[in-house]
C-alpha cells in the first residue's frame, strides 16, 4: 500500500529503512549536498558496508556509484559486489542516463534501477523502461533543490516543477516509484524536507515516495513516515552513528515521538 498508507484497522504500514552505499573511487563515501570536493571517506569496501547494514536489520539498500554520476569514471566490480554480497533487495543509481545502461544494471542483478536525467530528458526513453522491467523496478530520482528539479549529478538546472512534473510522470508514464532527494539538505544533518515530500506523498495514492537529505536522527523517520513516505535514505548520520537501524525500524513502525520523550538513545544536540 502506498506512502505508508493505514493498513487494515487504521494502522499505518512500517516504512522501508534503506542504507545508502555511496561509492566513489571504490570507496564508501558521503558528499556534503552533492559536492564532490567535500567528501568523507568511510570505509574501503562497499561490499563489507553492504553485509554490516543487511545484518543490523536494513529493508533494502540504496547503491550509488557517484563517479558514474558526475562522468567522472566507473564502479561498476564494486556495484555487483554489494548486489552479490547481500540477500535483501538493492537499488542502483548513478549515471544511467540511457535504457540500455539501465537496462544492464538490472540484469546484472539490481532489483530496482534509479534513474534521474533520463527520466526528465526522454519521456519515451523511460516509458520503454518502465514498460521492459516493470513499474515497481523503475525508480524516478526526482532531486531538487527548493522544488525545482535538477540533473546531471545536480549540476543542471531544469526549471522543471518538481510536484508537477511526479505527477506528471505517473499520470502519463504509468512511474510508481520515486526518490525525493532535497539536494540542500543532503548530507547536512539539518532534518528532512517534509514539506515538498509532504506534498508529493498526497499526489496519489498509487505512487511509493522514498525520502532522502538531511536524515539526522530517529526522529526524522517518524516524521517522515508520518508525512506518507513508503520508505527513507539513510546516509551520513547513520555512518557517523547519529542513527542506528535497530533505532530507525522502530520508528518507521511506530512513528511519532520517542516513548521517553528524550529523542533517540545517545541522541546529541541536532548541529
Amino acid at each position: 500500500m502506498a506512502n505508508g498508507a493505514a493498513a487494515p484497522g487504521g494502522e499505518r504500514r512500517a516504512i522501508k529503512v534503506i542504507p545508502a552505499v555511496d561509492i566513489m573511487g571504490g570507496k564508501v563515501v558521503r558528499l556534503y549536498k552533492g559536492d564532490p570536493n567535500k567528501k568523507t571517506v568511510y570505509g574501503d569496501d562497499p561490499a563489507e558496508a553492504a553485509r554490516r547494514w543487511e545484518s543490523e536489520g536494513a529493508d533494502m539498500l540504496h547503491v550509488v556509484d557517484l563517479d558514474a554520476t558526475l562522468g567522472s569514471g566507473r564502479n561498476t566490480d564494486a556495484v555487483r559486489g554489494v548486489v552479490d554480497a547481500v540477500s535483501i533487495p538493492v537499488q542502483v543509481a548513478g549515471g544511467l542516463r540511457t535504457v540500455r545502461a539501465a537496462a544492464e544494471a538490472a540484469a546484472a542483478g539490481a532489483d530496482r534501477i534509479v534513474v534521474g536525467t533520463l527520466a526528465f530528458s526522454d519521456r519515451e526513453s523511460l516509458a520503454a523502461l518502465v514498460r521492459e522491467l516493470g513499474p515497481h523496478r523503475v525508480v524516478v530520482s526526482a532531486d531538487h533543490l527548493d522544488g525545482s528539479i535538477v540533473t546531471r549529478g545536480w549540476q543542471s538546472s531544469t526549471g522543471l516543477d518538481m510536484i508537477e512534473s511526479v505527477e506528471s510522470l505517473h499520470r502519463e508514464v504509468g512511474v510508481t516509484e520515486y526518490l525525493l532527494t532535497s539536494v540542500g539538505r543532503d548530507g547536512t544533518l539539518q532534518g528532512p524536507d517534509t514539506s515538498y515530500m509532504g506534498r508529493a506523498c498526497r499526489i496519489s495514492d498509487g505512487i511509493n515516495i522514498i525520502a532522502s537529505g538531511g536524515i539526522s536522527h530517529e526522529r526524522d523517520v517518524a516524521a517522515v513516515r508520518d508525512a506518507g513516505a513508503w520508505g527513507v535514505i539513510l546516509g551520513r548520520a547513520l555512518y557517523d552513528g547519529r542513527i542506528t537501524i535497530p533505532a530507525a525500524k522502530r520508528r518507521a513502525q511506530h512513528g511519532g515521538p520517542s516513548a521517553d520523550g528524550k529523542g533517540r538513545e545517545g541522541d546529541p544536540q541536532r548541529p
